[in-house]
């Protein structure tokens, strides 16, 4: 049995109540065994004891939006520039990267299969906890299809692809079902048009009503849940209408949209930090013209809609999206979420809240006894400076299942 006791901490536990100064955790092997106040001692002989100074602790960090496998900006391009085992191995350093942000568990939604996620949980690679989607849904011409307009077929290399392209109801049954097969945890669709995608338009619907409710129904059966890339309300309006759980971007969403969110009990995933990293860099990383015109629009309205979710009681989650040279950005997202949430729901956006979403609420997202030892501590008060969250020397311990990733007390 291995025992450590982190006294003199100051804890922000993720439930959204005030820290608590000066507080005790003690963590047994993997799990959190006892969380209490300063003063009382401890008589562990063989305990390890950690005195943090004061330091803050939260709940390991949890982003519920990232690609793993986009460390391009050209994403129709990668597949073709790259070896099978390079896109592999670049992947993997996406992955060991953000456990290095202080992310402790992440959702990939495009890309990844369910191998990332086991090899992961057995130890052979480092990186955050991980759900998958496997390949993303897409029609033809739809916001995933790989091929450029001058194709006639996909590129040959398709490991770690955004989309598989299928169209009619029989089509997307059988994709959902095969995504299934593979051992993903949700199903991802694109159900508008994207800004990455050259061919298309954030502000516009692809799949229909029939197709999106045939998705669903697959995901809900095998006792999974369905993701839905939107920018237009009526894109998320025909989601919420064929049982898709969670909405993700949604930046053109009005109040009216936001109320129906609510009422059906979906999740509202914003990614922010991809506009604002893309918009601010997009020239000077070479992001192509039509990707940066569409970027900017899209960036113009998404604070507003996440204000029309806050307004309306929308469950709001935190995702990043980031791919290419924004990969190490993804903190980002708790600085420009507290714009709207405040310091402290930006946080229980990217902790508790976030772990709803990844259907882990029992084992993460809070420091609470029982739940595992994901944690991180931070030098300074991120309730008064949100954007330490950015600064990796500021991030003094990241723990993951009771193992320290890193420690710099």
């Amino acid at each position: 049995m291995s025992l450590k006791v982190f006294c003199d901490i100051t804890l922000i536990d993720g439930n959204g109540g005030d820290p608590l100064y000066p507080a005790s955790v003690v963590v047994e092997d993997d799990v959190i065994r006892e969380v209490s106040d300063g003063n009382k001692k401890y008589n562990f002989g063989n305990a390890e004891i950690i005195d943090c100074k004061g330091k803050t602790m939260l709940p390991g960090l949890i982003d519920a939006h990232i690609h793993i496998g986009l460390f391009d900006l050209d994403i129709n391009e990668q597949p073709r520039q790259n070896y099978p085992s390079m896109l592999v191995i670049k992947a993997l350093k996406v992955m060991e990267d953000t456990l290095y942000q202080g992310f402790t568990a992440c959702r990939d939604v495009g890309g990844a299969d369910a191998g990332f996620r086991e090899a992961q949980k057995i130890g052979l690679i480092k990186g955050p906890r991980l759900k998958v989607s496997g390949l993303s849904l897409t029609m033809t011409g739809g916001h995933a299809d790989p091929r450029l307009s001058t194709d006639s077929r996909p590129p040959y290399n398709t490991i770690l692809g955004c989309g598989v392209v299928c169209d009619g109801v029989s089509e997307v049954r059988k994709a959902a079902r095969e995504q299934l097969r593979r051992g993903v945890d949700h199903i991802k669709v694109m159900a508008a048009g994207g800004c990455a995608s050259p061919a298309d338009e954030p502000d516009t619907c692809q799949y229909s009503l029939d197709e999106l409710q045939a998705i669903a129904y697959e995901a809900q059966a095998a006792g999974k849940y369905t993701i839905a890339h939107c920018y237009s309300n009526l894109s998320i309006q025909n989601c919420i209408k064929a049982g898709i759980r969670s909405i993700e971007h949604g930046n053109f969403m009005d109040r009216n949209t936001a109320k129906l969110i609510r009422k059906a009990g979906c999740w509202y995933v914003p990614t922010l930090t991809t506009y604002e990293v893309i918009v601010r860099h997009g020239e000077e990383f070479g992001v192509p013209g039509y990707f940066l015109r569409k970027m900017k629009l899209v960036y113009e309205s998404a604070l507003e809609a996440v204000s029309n979710a806050k307004d309306e009681g929308v469950i709001i989650g935190s995702g990043s999206d980031v791919i290419g040279p924004g990969q190490p950005f993804k903190a980002t997202e708790l600085e420009l979420k507290s714009r709207v949430l405040g310091p402290m729901g930006a946080i229980q956006s990217a902790t508790k809240v976030n772990s709803t979403i990844l259907r882990m609420e029992d084992k993460i997202g809070t420091i609470e006894p029982e739940k595992l030892a994901d944690l991180i501590i931070v030098n300074g008060d991120p309730l008064k400076e949100i954007e330490l969250f950015q600064d990796r020397d500021r991030i003094s311990v990241i723990m993951q299942g009771g193992n320290f990733i890193k420690k710099a007390l």
